[in-house]
């Protein structure tokens, strides 16, 4: 698999370009139309979406951007696939907009409103991981044993309730800035 990473690498910054859009085209495009087909897209979006991708890998080449131990695949299929999440949100916020005019069925929009959804709660996931198991701990008892700071003192044996007021921020803060820190979460989690 490195080999053919390089040789598509090696096409592109030597602009050979047809050799490295074949291989593109007849193995990483199947992938992605998977993808999009199987969350509410169509033919002609997945095309779009992939073209996009494409020409955003293709920069990256060529402006030596591309780390040599990435996958070629995997990289245009994540972004295809972030591709795919900015513009089923902007899709949504369409649908939302045209339900009454159009009268879509509530089906479609609830698959859709499902994909973002779960795609929200993986980036959240990712981002909880990240927190130190104290931080875990914490803001799960907060947000779904829905422990008061009292409680909160007691259960994770705090020397007062101020002292789990500002744990608690500082957890949130830890959250927000990890967030924040990585652009690919910001991006799904962005209203």
């Amino acid at each position: 698999m490195k080999d053919i990473n390089r040789t598509i690498v090696e096409c592109i910054k030597n602009r050979q370009n047809e050799k490295a859009l074949s291989y593109l085209y007849s193995h990483t495009l199947k992938k992605v139309k998977g993808y999009i087909l199987s969350n509410s897209g169509t033919q002609d979006e997945a095309n779009d979406i992939f073209q996009d991708a494409v020409i955003i890998f293709f920069k990256s080449v060529i402006e030596n951007k591309f780390e040599d131990n990435l996958s070629v695949d995997a990289y245009l299929f994540t972004i295809s696939k972030n591709l795919w999440i900015n513009a089923a949100k902007r899709k949504r916020k369409l649908v939302h907009v045209d339900i009454e005019d159009q009268h879509l069925s509530a089906e479609s929009y609830n698959q859709l409103d499902s994909m973002i959804s779960a795609e929200k709660r993986k980036a959240l996931d990712i981002a909880y991981s990240k927190l130190e198991d104290a931080c875990r701990k914490l803001l799960g008892l907060v947000a779904y044993e829905k422990l008061s700071m009292k409680e909160l003192q007691e259960k994770m044996q705090l020397s007062s309730e101020n002292a789990a007021k500002t744990m608690h921020y500082r957890c949130k803060q830890s959250f927000h800035k990890i967030i924040k820190e990585n652009s690919d979460l910001l991006n799904i989690l962005k209203p």
